[in-house]
């Protein structure tokens, strides 16, 4: 059994999509013997071919928004450095002028 198949997301697919309802249609009785199986696993392959090929996308994808993030990530640890840096200096000049 296959998921719900959309055109729009598996492009490459469509004329195997098209060839197993077909396939299904007119062998109503003989698809339960196998009539139809070549037809299944080339549709499968398909698919996965085209999993593979989003998975990889996305993956690419992902790894630049992480190093965006991470890089926002350090650019606020260094504020927060110097801010506490910041603080420190502003406490020592404090205490220096009220001794």
């Amino acid at each position: 059994m296959h998921p719900a198949l959309a055109d729009h997301i598996n492009p490459g697919c469509v004329d195997l999509v098209e060839r197993l309802m077909t396939c299904h249609t007119e062998n109503s009785w003989a698809r339960f013997f196998g009539k139809c199986n070549a037809l299944s696993e080339a549709l499968n392959r398909c698919l996965g071919d085209e999993f593979e090929v989003r998975r990889k996308k996305q993956l690419v994808e992902a790894r630049t928004r992480r190093s965006q993030v991470e890089a926002k990530w350090a650019e606020q640890r260094e504020d927060d450095r110097q801010h506490e840096e910041f603080e420190r200096q502003q406490q020592k000049r404090k205490a220096a002028a009220d001794s």
